[in-house]
C-alpha cells in the first residue's frame, strides 16, 4: 500500500468533540460548581454590607440676576465669573473641608458589639460614652478596648492590644469618674442608668488625620448632565452614620461659601473706609475753609460768568474724582497682584465703578484657578495625575497674572490720560476767571475743592452702603437639593457573586480539561492517529475486563472477539488473493505493554477457528510468552531453532484449537539480534508460508529495537499496534518517517485497549460495548466506574 504526507488539516472547533469531553469529566462539575456555590453563599452572609449613600447639592453661579447681593458687589456679574463644577467639587471632597466636617461630628470614638463572627458598629445605640480629655498626651488610636458594664456605677476595661497603664486585671472603674491610663485622661459615661443591662461594648478611638482620609477617600462627587447640580456619596457598612457625615459636610460646603463671601464683603468695606477716612479729613478741611471764607465775605454776589464756569468745574471735579479713585484700586490692585495669592477677599473692580470686562474676566479666571490649585494641594502630592493638574494649574495662573498686570498697566495709562485731560480743562477755566475780581476767584476755587472732595466722599458712601448691604443679604452659592439618604447597597452583590462562583465552578474544571487535554501526549482517539500518521485504521479492539488472554476461546460471542473477526477481514483484503503460498503478517508496536502478544494470539487463534492453518511465532525472545492458556508447555523455541540446537518439527506446538500451532521463544539468547536477522529466519519463513496459510509473527517493540523491522520488510501486512491513552504520539510520528522513508510498507495500525465512552462520538459505535485486554502483570487494572479519576 501506498502512503501519503501527512497534510496540515483544518483547525475547526468541534463541538461534539468538546461536550463529549465535558460529560466524561461530570463528576468534577458536579463538586466544584457546589462547593463555588457554597462558598458565594457563605460570603454573601457573613461579609459586612457597604452602601452607598448620597445627596445631591445645587451650585448657584454668583453672577445670576437672581443673587441681588452679588450684583451689589460684583457689578451684574463684571467680576464672577460662572462657577466650575469641577472646581467645587475638588473643593467639596479636600482635606481642608473634610476635617472642619469631622470635627463638628462625634466621629472621634466608636463603639462596637461583638457577635458570633464579627463586629458591628452600634452608632449611636451604645450604652456607654466615652469622653476624651484634650489633654491626653497618650491617646491609643486604633486599639479596640473592652468594657465590661458590672453595674449601673462600675465597669472593668480590658484589650488584646498591649496599652501602657491597661493591665487587663479585675480593676474596677466609676462611671463617670476621670480615669487615666498612663498619660490618657478620659470619663466613661453610662448613657442611660435607668435602663441598665449588664454586658460587654467595645470601643476604638479614632485619630482625627486618619478619619479625615478614610471619609476623603470614600467621597465621590458626580456633575448632574446638563444641570448645575453636584451628587455627593460616600460608601459605609454604618448607613446612620454615612447619612450624618454627608448632611454635615454639605452644610459645612455651605457655610464655607458665606464665610467666604462675607469675607470679600468686609475686605470691600475695610478698602472703602480708608478710603474715606482719608476723604472725609480733606473734606473737613476744605469745609472749614469755604465756611470761613462765606463769613468773611457775607456780601458777596457771583457774576453769571462766573457761576457758570463754577458749574463746569464741579461737573470737570466729580469726573476727576472718580478717575483718582480709579487710579488708587489700580495701585491697590498691582500690589495685590504682586503677591501673586489672588483669593475671592479680593475687592472687586465694579466696588470702585472700574466696570472693564476684560479685568472682571481675568480676575475672575484666576481666582477659579487659585480655589482649585488650594483643593488639588490637599490632595496626594504623590498622585502623578494630580501633580500634572497641579503643574497646568499653575502655568494658567501664571499667565492670568501677566495678563491681569498687563491690563491694570494699560489702564492706567489710560486712567491717567484722563486724568491730565481733565486738569487741562479744569485749568483753562480757572484761566478764564482770572478777569473776574479776586474774591470771587477764590471763592470758586475752594468750591470746586469741596466739590471734588464732596463727589468722592458721595460716591464712597454710596459703595460702602452697597458692600454693607451686601453683607447683610449675603445668600450661599450653594443649596441642598436634596437629604442624604441611602441609594444601594454596594456590597456584597449576592447575584452577583453567584454569577461569578457558577462561572468560576465550571471554569476550573474546564480549565483543567482543556490543560490535560494540552499537555496529553498519548494517543487517545481516531483524530489523533490521523493528525500524526497517514497509516489506514485496520480495526479497534476494546477493553478486556475480562483479563484473559485466550480470549476467543473463552468469550467467542463477545464484542471483543467481534472485533478480532473484523480484523480479519480487513486483512485478508488489505493482501492479494492471488499471492501463492501463505500470508506473512508482522504484529509489532513501540514499546512492551501496548497488547502486541494479546493481538497476536488472538488474530491467530481467530484464523485457525476458521478452519485455516496458522502458526504463531513468538519472535520476542527478549521477553518469552506464556502460552499455557493455548494448552502449550513451550520449552525449546525460535531461539534454539535458530542457534542450530533443535530441529523445525521439535519447536512447533500444537494447540487446543485444531490447525493452530504455536512456534515459542524458547531459551532467550545472548543475541536475539543476529539470530533474528540470520538466513536460517528467511528460511525458517519461506518454510512455514509453505507449510501454512497463515504465519503470524510476534516481534520485539520496534520503538525499543530495530530486530521487528527487518520482519516488517518481509511480510504481506505489518500490524502497528496502538495503544489508547498508552502509546505516545511521538511514536507515531516514528512510524510515520519509516514509512515516508519507504522503510517499511503495507503497514496498518489497529487502535487497542479501546474505551469506547471516552473515544470520540465520531468513531467506534460498531464496536458494541467495548472490551479490551490486560496481559502483562505489570499493567495498571482499570478502576471501577464509581471511581473517578482526576
Amino acid at each position: 500500500m501506498n502512503q501519503e504526507p501527512i497534510t496540515q488539516q483544518d483547525s475547526l472547533i468541534d463541538v461534539q468533540y468538546i461536550l463529549q469531553k465535558l460529560k466524561q469529566y461530570w463528576l468534577l462539575f458536579a463538586i466544584t460548581v457546589p462547593v463555588a456555590l457554597a462558598l458565594a453563599f457563605f460570603i454573601n452572609r457573613y461579609t459586612i454590607p457597604v452602601y452607598e449613600v448620597s445627596t445631591t447639592v445645587l451650585v448657584k453661579d454668583p453672577a445670576d440676576p437672581s443673587n441681588n447681593a452679588a450684583n451689589l458687589l460684583y457689578g451684574n456679574g463684571v467680576f464672577s465669573s460662572t462657577k466650575n463644577l469641577n472646581t467645587e467639587a475638588i473643593f467639596i471632597k479636600s482635606k481642608d473641608l473634610v476635617a472642619i466636617t469631622i470635627s463638628n461630628l462625634n466621629f472621634d470614638v466608636a463603639y462596637f458589639a461583638e457577635g458570633n463572627i464579627k463586629f458591628s458598629e452600634i452608632y449611636k445605640e451604645s450604652p456607654v460614652e466615652v469622653v476624651l480629655d484634650s489633654t491626653s498626651n497618650n491617646i491609643p488610636y486604633g486599639a479596640l478596648i473592652k468594657c465590661e458594664i458590672i453595674s449601673d456605677k462600675t465597669y472593668k476595661l480590658s484589650s488584646e492590644t498591649d496599652i501602657p497603664g491597661l493591665a487587663n486585671d479585675d480593676k474596677v472603674y466609676t462611671f463617670g469618674e476621670p480615669a487615666a491610663l498612663a498619660g490618657f485622661n478620659f470619663t466613661i459615661q453610662l448613657v442611660q442608668q435607668n435602663q441598665f443591662v449588664p454586658g460587654e461594648v467595645f470601643f476604638q478611638i479614632n485619630e482625627k488625620k486618619t478619619l479625615v482620609n478614610r471619609y476623603k477617600g470614600s467621597l465621590t462627587i458626580t456633575p448632574v448632565k446638563e444641570t448645575s447640580i453636584l451628587e455627593i456619596s460616600t460608601t459605609s457598612d454604618n448607613t446612620q452614620k454615612a447619612i450624618d457625615f454627608l448632611n454635615q459636610h454639605v452644610q459645612t460646603y455651605i457655610n464655607q461659601g458665606l464665610v467666604e463671601k462675607r469675607e470679600t464683603a468686609v475686605n470691600t468695606i475695610s478698602f472703602i473706609d480708608n478710603q474715606l477716612q482719608n476723604i472725609s479729613d480733606s473734606l473737613f478741611l476744605v469745609e472749614n475753609r469755604l465756611e470761613a471764607f462765606k463769613k468773611k465775605n457775607t456780601g458777596l454776589t457771583m457774576s453769571n460768568e462766573g457761576s457758570q464756569t463754577s458749574a463746569q468745574i464741579q461737573e470737570l471735579e466729580k469726573e476727576k474724582a472718580l478717575l483718582l479713585l480709579n487710579a488708587k484700586y489700580f495701585s491697590y490692585l498691582s500690589d495685590y497682584i504682586a503677591a501673586g495669592d489672588v483669593t475671592e477677599s479680593i475687592v472687586a473692580p465694579a466696588s470702585f465703578g472700574v466696570s472693564d470686562p476684560v479685568l472682571g474676566n481675568l480676575i475672575g479666571q484666576l481666582i477659579e484657578a487659585q480655589l482649585e490649585l488650594t483643593a488639588l494641594n490637599a490632595e496626594s502630592a504623590q498622585n502623578p495625575i494630580v501633580k500634572t493638574q497641579i503643574e497646568a494649574l499653575k502655568a494658567q495662573a501664571r499667565k492670568l497674572l501677566a495678563g491681569i498686570s498687563e491690563n491694570v498697566r494699560n489702564l492706567q495709562r489710560t486712567n491717567q490720560i484722563s486724568i491730565n485731560d481733565l486738569n487741562n480743562r479744569i485749568s483753562k477755566l480757572i484761566n478764564s476767571l482770572s478777569q473776574l475780581p479776586t474774591a470771587e476767584r477764590q471763592f470758586i476755587n475752594l468750591n470746586r475743592m469741596y466739590s471734588l472732595s464732596e463727589g468722592l466722599y458721595v460716591f464712597l458712601m454710596q459703595k460702602r452702603a452697597e458692600a454693607g448691604i451686601s453683607t447683610a443679604a449675603a445668600a450661599a452659592d450653594a443649596k441642598l437639593v436634596n437629604t442624604a439618604e441611602v441609594k444601594a447597597m454596594i456590597s456584597p452583590k449576592s447575584n452577583q457573586n453567584y454569577l461569578i462562583a457558577l462561572f468560576i465552578g465550571l471554569l476550573l474544571p474546564a480549565a483543567y480539561i482543556f490543560i490535560k487535554e494540552l499537555l496529553n501526549n498519548k494517543v487517545n482517539s481516531v483524530e489523533d492517529i490521523a493528525k500524526h500518521s497517514t497509516l489506514p485504521l485496520l480495526g479497534m479492539i476494546g477493553h478486556n475486563k475480562q483479563g484473559e488472554m485466550n480470549l476467543m476461546d473463552q468469550s467467542p460471542k463477545s464484542a471483543i472477539s467481534e472485533a478480532f473477526r473484523t480484523v480479519r477481514s480487513n486483512l485478508r483484503f488489505m493482501t492479494s488473493s492471488e499471492t501463492e503460498g501463505g500470508r506473512l503478517f508482522v504484529v509489532t508496536s513501540s514499546v512492551s505493554g501496548e497488547g502486541k502478544s494479546f493481538t497476536a494470539k488472538n488474530l491467530a487463534y481467530i484464523f485457525a477457528i476458521s478452519g485455516e492453518r496458522t502458526i504463531l511465532i513468538n519472535a520476542d525472545m527478549r521477553k518469552p510468552n506464556n502460552n499455557t492458556d493455548f494448552g502449550v508447555n513451550s520449552g525449546i523455541g525460535l531461539s534454539n531453532l535458530l542457534a542450530g540446537y533443535a530441529t523445525l518439527e521439535d519447536v512447533i506446538y500444537p494447540t487446543i484449537q485444531d490447525n493452530f500451532h504455536i512456534l515459542p521463544s524458547g531459551d532467550i539468547p545472548p543475541n536475539p539480534s543476529e539470530l533474528l536477522l540470520h538466513k536460517r529466519m528467511t528460511d525458517l519463513i519461506g518454510d512455514l508460508k509453505s507449510r501454512y496459510d497463515y504465519v503470524i509473527i510476534d516481534t520485539p517493540p520496534i520503538g525499543i529495537l530495530s530486530d521487528g523491522l527487518e520482519l516488517m520488510q518481509q511480510s504481506d501486512a505489518n500490524i502497528y499496534l496502538v495503544r489508547q491513552n498508552y502509546t505516545l504520539k511521538f511514536f507515531l510520528n516514528n512510524i510515520q518517517k519509516q514509512v515516508e522513508e519507504g522503510k517499511i510498507s503495507n503497514t496498518a495500525i489497529l487502535l487497542n485497549d479501546v474505551d469506547y465512552q471516552k473515544l470520540n462520538y465520531g468513531y467506534g459505535y460498531g464496536y458494541g460495548y467495548g472490551y479490551g485486554y490486560g496481559y502483562y502483570a505489570e499493567d495498571n487494572e482499570k478502576s471501577p466506574w464509581w471511581h473517578f479519576k482526576f
